[in-house]
């Protein structure tokens, strides 16, 4: 894949733009999968804490490494801050727990996987209501600040945002010290967020689309909802 489909960051940075998801990826089949795309010249893997495959894809990894398929430096790797780690003082240690099991010493993209929060502990599965805690732009800033934390101690070299609308971003913007490198969101020809785009290109904010040929897992897809990947 050419170094010439990336984009610039506000970081400087160059992002692949494309990139391999690992969301809905099952154990047994995302290592291979991570270990082809690699082998066929991708150079960005996008993952995440709650995906809960991110051991397996750091074995991958290493396999590629010690195999010269790639090096460390020629790929950049997006990791993602669950809901549950929203605290000022759990971002760190999420952080430390992705590299850890991603085997690596930094990300090149760390960002809060969702503005709203969910208490601690809890699981995604049949969530009561008291454990969500919903979005708050103080909290949401505060989870930010500690986002900034990791990119000061260098455990990610850009950090970011996703599913972040115009006014969260906006409210964001009002104390943030870094300004999020990337607001990653669904984006395909059915949902086509076109000012939620021109938004973060007037702010220097990379809009990063995922599912882009459509998401038919989306847990609000409605019966009717066309399919672009039929």
């Amino acid at each position: 894949m050419s170094k010439e489909w990336s984009v610039t960051l506000n970081t400087g940075a160059k992002i692949p733009a494309f990139g391999l998801g690992t969301w809905m990826s099952q154990p047994g089949e995302v290592g291979a999968a991570v270990e082809a795309a690699l082998k066929a010249g991708y150079k960005h893997i996008d993952c995440a804490h709650i995906y809960g495959n991110e051991v397996e894809i750091g074995q991958s990894l290493q396999k590629c490494f010690k195999e010269g398929v790639v090096k460390r430096e020629d790929i950049f790797i997006t990791s993602k801050l669950w809901n549950t780690e929203h605290a000022f003082e759990d971002v760190e240690p999420a952080c430390a727990l992705t590299l850890k099991n991603l085997q690596l010493d930094y990300l090149d993209l760390y960002l809060i996987h969702w503005p709203q929060m969910l208490k601690k502990g809890c699981s995604v599965m049949n969530l009561s209501d008291d454990e969500k805690l919903g979005y708050d732009a103080d909290r949401f800033a505060k989870t930010w600040e500690g986002m900034e934390g990791v990119a000061e101690k260098g455990l990610a070299k850009a950090i970011g945002i996703s599913n972040c609308t115009i006014t969260k971003t906006e409210n964001l913007l009002k104390t943030a010290k870094i300004v999020p490198a990337v607001n990653q969101v669904e984006c395909h020809p059915y949902f086509q967020q076109q000012k939620l785009k021109e938004y973060c290109d007037s702010k220097g904010i990379t809009f990063e689309a995922y599912s882009p040929l459509g998401n038919p897992g989306r847990p609000m897809k409605g019966e009717d909802d066309p399919n672009p990947l039929e």
